[in-house]
């Protein structure tokens, strides 16, 4: 065992203690085995992993029920229950007896559920073997998680198998028709519910990346007669029905069908039961027969996901009004665009790729130009503009090709037929997927590069955008060969597929974009090792900052205390109230999953980084000096408040070590009072295209009926009033409409 001395965790144990409480002592050393340390950053040779440490470390003996119930300590058993390294079983065993509860939390909350042959199995069936009671349930409804995924695995798997020798392309293909013949009737599931977009896409990224991992090196090297030939035995017999035997292309369709629900319900196992026995205390297991079956002793529903998810909604109209009123006073609505049957499609696409821009820079700090991949500057609005263009051109000419032709026909395979026939009859590629040669590709996407420098469009620029939305599948194979990536993007991310010296396009993939969401996932969670990240994340502290000097705040940037408490990225005083702020930059997030790993590591760090500049900041005013002067302040003791400011909605307005955590968007509203522009933008969207009158904003009102203060503004943050007081009505139509 480790002496006092050498253990890290022990030094700072007792360090703590010295001048604070047991309890501030234990949550110090537990935060820091939290936060990765002692061995966070390259680990020297011979060094004693951080695992080790902890967990041999005298410092735990002394802890007490209150310490084993703590979200911390729960957190750090997670751990304990998910490393490999480390091993205390008697300690354990202790905190077994005293907080049985604690240790099935920590259990559920490690993950170790779906794999079997974890280590730790053995020393929780061990422990098992002297408290039954205590763990033999949770043992229980484990294997029947572990029995319920390895039949689900095997369904799979069954089906795969089917499509392991297909080719990309046909692979490709084959979904491509797949997603039309249920674009009128949405494809079930195998509990019998509608399986949407949403997780149609989910589905088949994992689908794509199984494909890539298994691909052969020919699946890379595409030409156009492995095209016909591959159209002529998979494609052809679905989109053209004849005489002719179509007995295999049908028994594959169907196959891939039954492929989409075996990943589906894959997909939903995860989310919708192993999710919530892991994250969800909420929720109780229990295994009745040869079933599984769970009860929500909380009565309230936890609706946080869709909440967050309703508010996405209305910030995206809140973008789409902001780049709307610009459109307008730029005089650029008045202008035609495109030819007049295009010219509508062409404004909404020009106000939408507006929108995305103007979130991407006062939000994500991007700035104008952007490095691609392979080294290429791409501008951001034309990269922007033009997957806007694009999804508007697959819109009209595919999906709402196909409708129109369904309509008439009511059957979806006709429908398909007679939009491919009538669009080679305009010398047009209307089949469910599309392809061209990369040099065709880039030369048909240059007239969208067209400004005042380049009115004939510029090459390079087409080349440039193109990069930027492309999902390179020879690449992303190595990758993941390799191991270098273990995901990858997903399929809405990099829309335009390419395959050797083809771009591959699906439309009802470019039919379901979202730019801001793509080009941020791009950059941020796949991009994120670009040498311009650190200065993107200085340009959201300073362009926050930036709107808090416009209101009449005094703002201090990148102020470092004498304390260990760090730089602090902005303090804003007005009206002797001085609110000390922690931006945090991220993505978008696509599963609770996800949201609650940045939960658990991003937004509990900064709570405590908040706390801790919190403190320091009131000591620094107290004692008077320079930081008095430069907030321009009259009392030393102000009101001095915390907040995390995050550019990712999850867990908005939760609360981390007491401090708030809001959106750097809802920030935005507030100090430009802007509230009513807040609008869902896919009710409107989907209102005007059935001719409805609409209005995309409200009527102006103001957040500060009794005018602008600092208390005022810090009222309409901490009771969310930009949501509660203005967009209830909306939500309340949201909820209808969906």
């Amino acid at each position: 065992m480790l002496d006092n001395e050498s253990n890290y965790f022990d030094r700072l144990y007792s360090r703590v203690r010295a001048d604070n409480s047991v309890e501030n002592a234990f949550l110090s050393a537990i935060e820091a085995y939290l936060e990765g340390k002692p061995n966070k950053g390259r680990k020297k040779p011979n060094q004693i992993s951080n695992h080790v440490q902890f967990w041999k470390a005298e410092f735990l003996k002394l802890a007490n029920d209150k310490v084993f119930e703590s979200e911390a300590f729960i957190l750090a058993l997670a751990i304990y229950f998910k490393q490999t390294s480390a091993s205390n079983i008697a300690f354990i065993e202790h905190v077994l007896i005293t907080s049985s509860e604690s240790v099935r939390k920590a259990i559920r909350r490690s993950e170790v559920v779906l794999i079997p042959n974890h280590v730790k199995w053995d020393e929780i069936n061990l422990l098992s073997q002297s408290y039954s009671a205590e763990l033999s349930e949770l043992i229980n409804v484990c294997q029947a998680f572990q029995n319920s995924h390895v039949q689900r695995i095997e369904l799979l798997n069954s089906y795969l198998s089917i499509f392991k020798d297909l080719s990309l392309f046909e692979f490709f293909a084959y979904s491509a028709v797949y997603s039309f013949k249920f674009l009128p009737t949405k494809a079930i599931s195998f509990d019998g519910d509608e399986i949407s977009i949403d997780s149609q896409l989910k589905a088949m990224t994992k689908l794509t990346q199984w494909k890539l991992e298994n691909a052969k090196e020919s699946d890379f090297t595409l030409n156009e007669n492995k095209i016909l030939q591959s159209l002529k035995k998979h494609h052809s017999p679905l989109v053209f029905p004849s005489n002719e035997d179509s007995s295999l292309p049908d028994f594959m369709l169907h196959q891939f069908e039954c492929l989409v629900q075996a990943q589906v319900e894959l997909d939903e196992f995860l989310s919708r039961s192993v999710h919530p026995f892991c994250f969800k205390d909420s929720v109780k297991y229990k295994v009745k027969g040869t079933r599984l079956e769970s009860v929500n002793l909380d009565c309230a529903t936890d609706d946080t996901w869709e909440r967050n998810g309703l508010r996405n909604k209305q910030l995206q109209g809140y973008w789409f009004n902001r780049a709307m009123n610009h459109f307008v006073e730029s005089g650029i609505a008045a202008q035609q665009m495109g030819t007049a049957e295009n010219h509508e499609a062409n404004q909404i696409a020009y106000v939408k790729a507006l929108a995305s821009f103007l979130e991407l820079k006062d939000v994500y700090g991007l700035e104008d130009t952007l490095e691609c991949d392979s080294g290429l500057y791409v501008d951001l609005f034309q990269a922007l503009l033009s997957q806007e263009l694009m999804s508007a051109f697959y819109i009209k000419e595919y999906i709402e090709a196909f409708y129109i032709e369904y309509a008439e026909v009511n059957d979806w395979q006709q429908a398909i037929g007679l939009t491919a026939i009538k669009g080679m009859a305009k010398g047009d590629n209307r089949m469910p997927i599309t392809w061209s040669k990369w040099k065709a590709k880039v030369n048909n996407i240059v007239a969208w590069t067209v400004n005042a420098d380049f009115p004939k469009g510029n090459i390079h620029a087409a080349k440039a955008i193109l990069d930027f939305w492309t999902l390179d599948l020879k690449s992303l194979s190595n990758k993941l060969k390799s191991k270098t990536i273990h995901r990858i993007p997903e399929m809405t991310e990099r829309p335009v597929i390419k395959i050797g010296d083809y771009a591959v396009q699906l439309p009802w993939v470019m039919a379901s974009q979202i730019s801001s969401v793509s080009a941020i996932n791009n950059l941020r969670r796949f991009a994120n090792q670009r040498s311009s990240l650190k200065s993107e994340t200085t340009r959201i502290e300073n362009r926050l900052g930036d709107e808090f000097t416009k209101r009449g705040f005094t703002v201090v940037k990148n102020h470092t205390p004498n304390t260990v408490a760090g730089e602090i990225d902005l303090i804003c005083s007005i009206d002797n109230v001085v609110i000390v702020i922690e931006v945090k930059s991220t993505y978008y997030r696509t599963t609770p999953g996800e949201a609650l790993y940045h939960r658990n590591k991003t937004l509990r760090k900064a709570g405590k980084q908040v706390h801790r500049k919190v403190e320091a900041i009131k000591s620094e005013l107290k004692n008077g000096g320079s930081l008095l002067q430069k907030l321009k302040l009259k009392s030393d003791k102000p009101q001095v408040i915390g907040w995390i400011a995050d550019t990712s909605i999850e867990y908005d307005h939760d609360y981390f070590a007491g401090y708030l955590k809001i959106t750097i968007e809802e920030l935005l509203v507030a100090l430009n009072d802007e509230a009513y522009l807040l609008k869902d933008l896919d009710a409107e969207m989907q209102s005007m295209q059935r001719g409805d009158e609409i209005s995309f904003s409200e009527e102006p009102f103001t957040l500060y009926e009794n005018g602008f203060s600092g208390q005022n503004f810090v009222n309409v943050i901490e009771q969310s009033k930009i949501w509660n007081q203005s967009t209830a009505k909306n939500f309340k139509e949201a909820e209808v409409f969906s």
